[in-house]
C-alpha cells in the first residue's frame, strides 16, 4: 500500500480573498438602477472586454473584474480604483461586449459616483482648475508648426470667459472649489 504524504505548506493564494461583511449590496442595485446599467446583469465575465481594452494590461483590475466587482457588491474597491480614471472611453470594451454591456458608460457613472463621495485622484482635480481658470486645458505652444503652416504665429486669444462662468456652477467648479 503506498503512503500518503500531508502536504507541509498552503497553496499559493493568487488574489485575496474577499470579506464577505464588506461588500454592499445595494451598489449592484444602485448601478443597475442608472441609465446604462440595464445590461450589467448580463455580464458573465467572458473577458471579451478586457481583450477589446487597449490599455488593460497596465490596469490592476481588468474591465471584467471590475464589471464583476460591481455585481459582488465591491463599492469601495471600484470607487476607490484608478482604473475608472484610467478608462480611455474608446468605447472598443462596449462595442464588442456580446451582453450588450455598457461598460464605458457603466465607468461614467461610477466616477461620477466616485466624485460625489470625494474619491477623485489629484491629477483629475488638478485638470478641473486648470480647465476652470484657463477655460482650456490645451494651450498652442508650437509657434514653428504655426509658421510652417503659413498662420500668424501668435495664437489668437480665446474668449474663455463665458465657459470659466459656465464651469464654476457644474459638478467640475464645486468639485475643485471644494463642493461650496
Amino acid at each position: 500500500m503506498a503512503e500518503t504524504k500531508e502536504p507541509t505548506e498552503l497553496p499559493v493564494t493568487l488574489i485575496d480573498p474577499i470579506e464577505m461583511s464588506k461588500l454592499d449590496t445595494r451598489f449592484r442595485e444602485e448601478i443597475h438602477s442608472m441609465p446604462n446599467g440595464d445590461e450589467l446583469s448580463a455580464c458573465f465575465a467572458c473577458s471579451t472586454c478586457t481583450a477589446a481594452c487597449p490599455i488593460a494590461n497596465i490596469w490592476k483590475y481588468k474591465p471584467h473584474q471590475l464589471i464583476r466587482m460591481m455585481l459582488l457588491g465591491m463599492r469601495d474597491e471600484v470607487l476607490s480604483s484608478d482604473e475608472i480614471w484610467l478608462c480611455l472611453t474608446c468605447f472598443q470594451c462596449q462595442e464588442r461586449c456580446p451582453q450588450k454591456v455598457r461598460v464605458t458608460d457603466i465607468f461614467f457613472d461610477c466616477k461620477n459616483l466616485a466624485a460625489e463621495q470625494g474619491k477623485v485622484p489629484p491629477n483629475i482635480t488638478g485638470l478641473g482648475k486648470e480647465l476652470l481658470e484657463k477655460g482650456q486645458l490645451y494651450t498652442v505652444t508650437a509657434d514653428w508648426e504655426r509658421e510652417d503652416m503659413g498662420l500668424e504665429p501668435e495664437v489668437p486669444g480665446l474668449a474663455v470667459d463665458a465657459v470659466k462662468e459656465i464651469l464654476k456652477e457644474t459638478r467640475t467648479g464645486k468639485l475643485v472649489s471644494g463642493g461650496e
